[in-house]
């Protein structure tokens, strides 16, 4: 019975006494960048014209060139990604619904957890601020808005948060009363968002209500800032404002909403960057459970599903270490079940994948961009079962095929089959993508993964078969999956991205669940990351 990962859990993998802390959030060093302004930009030109190279090259893949949401990747996307042309946006602190320039500040920096939008933190202060004034002139209608505050008696501009009455439990019995009475009808009675009325937003597109015992602010967790979400509603989505409640009966919700979730879980819903440190060691494991792994840190990442859903991958844990020749990292996640096969059409397998960029500046995380490649290594559970003595095959899943059988001239005719599945003395004249050198089809590679490059969307392709040099080796027991991957420092191969002693590279990941349907761009993700390889 797999061990449930909702709380911190240490597992004891292997007989070689390696501890991982899967669901430990604190590892690793995280990133160095303030989600608060230090100072506020006004617009210039200079700042418009590095708000529009930043956007085309970061945003316009999911907002689309003109910003109307419509980008190459919006169809992978739920939520739909923001309509910033003619649309509402949804993080406002303001009586009238319109964000001010720091709410959108904020919004860029940390992103919106509970969609697939990431955090942008590691940008430049600047950069932001630029971001934000680029945004607002895409816009049909100016996005103006007056920043002083003010209570319910003038309602214009910031709301104006009241003095925060006892966090007690008499408050949170009120809050709970005001939440059946005027919540629940949306997010159910259990506040899980369950067996209520299909809703849309302002463009049209379903969309569920929170389900807030997971935790998932899609702004900031901070109390003041759920204050004025309750007051000044999401615009564009069927959360009302409620200025009804101003006063101490928003705060007597806030605190109950609170109360529904941990700081523990809410911590796991923010995309962050961290350093992963390779340290070197004088001789790499091949196996996830050798004993070397104890020699390098942890950094647990924060995974992001592209098509939202609360049941998801939350923790990836990574380590990575290099012997001065050759890197190997180390990946553990969480997963209930056991995918390693895609023979049948409606079966998807668990997958695993790096992505590597050499650039100082690195592409866009998902898929890179025109003129900038980025390096991918993916690892595929039904490939590592296809290594098995019991390997897989498509006769073993459906006995009753009918194929046609044809000479094998790599044996003797009297040792011809009457039917030919596909091996390793098969004749890749007859096997037609492994004769056409699709590294997919042939039965003779090793690896359970293979080495790709792609420098957008729509383009990526594999390297060819001398240049598949990544090694792995893929674990799964107690409801984890474990996988190495292993490849020389050094490479020759165009689009490959080589490794320095003592740089820094970018690396981010994504997880494939099977069960969950999973496939191609459907997948949970991570942002760009630094990988220090040590000295």
């Amino acid at each position: 019975m797999p061990i449930p990962f909702r709380k911190s859990v240490f597992l004891l993998l292997g007989g070689f006494g390696v501890v991982f802390s899967v669901l430990k959030i604190s590892e690793g060093v995280t990133q160095p960048y303030s989600l608060k302004p230090g100072k506020q930009l006004k617009s210039t030109p200079e700042l418009m014209a590095l708000g529009k190279t930043t956007y085309l090259k970061q945003c316009s893949a999911c907002h689309g060139v003109d910003g109307k949401g419509n980008g190459e990747a919006a169809y992978l996307l739920y939520p739909k990604p923001r309509d910033f042309v003619s649309d509402s946006y949804r993080l406002v602190s303001t009586w009238e619904g319109i964000p001010t320039d720091t709410d959108l500040f904020y919004t860029i920096s940390r992103g919106i957890p509970g969609s697939s939008m990431p955090s942008w933190a590691h940008l430049p202060e600047d950069t932001r601020w630029a971001l934000v004034h680029y945004v607002k002139s895409l816009a049909t209608e100016p996005i103006n808005v007056e920043t002083t505050e003010s209570d319910v008696n003038d309602q214009t501009g910031v709301v104006k948060v009241p003095a925060e009455p006892a966090n007690d439990e008499k408050s949170l019995a009120r809050g709970k009363e005001l939440f059946i009475s005027g919540c629940a009808s949306c997010h159910g009675q259990n506040a899980k968002g369950e067996n209520v009325q299909e809703q849309f937003d302002s463009k049209g597109f379903p969309i569920r209500p929170r389900d807030l015992t997971q935790g998932i602010f899609k702004g900031n967790p901070d109390s003041k800032e759920v204050y004025r979400r309750i007051i000044a509603g999401l615009p564009g989505s069927p959360m009302p404002a409620s200025a009804w409640a101003y006063g101490d009966d928003a705060w007597h919700l806030t605190h109950f909403v609170m109360s529904l979730s941990s700081d523990e879980q809410r911590e796991k819903v923010e995309m962050k960057k961290f350093t992963i440190v390779a340290t070197k060691v004088s001789q790499l494991p091949d196996h996830p459970d050798a004993g070397t792994w104890k020699n390098a840190a942890p950094v647990n990442l924060h995974l992001m599903p592209l098509w939202w859903r609360t049941d998801r991958p939350e923790i990836l844990t990574v380590r990575a270490v290099h012997d001065g020749k050759e890197i190997s990292f180390l990946l553990v996640w969480a997963d209930d079940t056991h995918d390693a096969t895609a023979i049948r059409p409606q079966d998807f397998r668990d997958a695993a994948a790096l992505e590597l960029s050499g650039e100082k500046e690195p592409p866009f995380f998902a898929m890179g961009e025109v003129g900038k490649f980025v390096n991918i290594w993916m690892w595929k559970s039904e490939r590592e079962a296809d290594l098995q003595p019991v390997y897989q095959d498509i006769d073993k899943v459906y006995p009753n095929i009918g194929i046609d059988s044809y000479p094998n001239l790599t044996s003797p005719s009297v040792e011809q089959p009457t039917r030919n599945a596909l091996t390793m003395q098969s004749d890749p004249t007859f096997i037609t993508g492994w004769g056409a050198g699709n590294i997919v089809s042939d039965p003779t590679r090793r690896s359970s993964s293979e080495n790709l490059k792609a420098q957008g969307f729509g383009t990526l392709k594999a390297f060819p078969k001398p240049d598949q040099t990544v090694q792995t080796k893929g674990v799964y027991d107690v409801g984890t999956y474990r996988v190495v991957f292993k490849r020389q420092l050094k490479s020759a191969s165009q689009g490959s991205v080589e490794f320095k002693v003592g740089e820094t590279n970018s690396v981010a990941f994504a997880v494939w669940n099977g069960s969950a349907g999973d496939r191609n761009g459907k997948k949970s993700v991570t942002i760009w990351q630094d990988l220090v390889i040590e000295k």
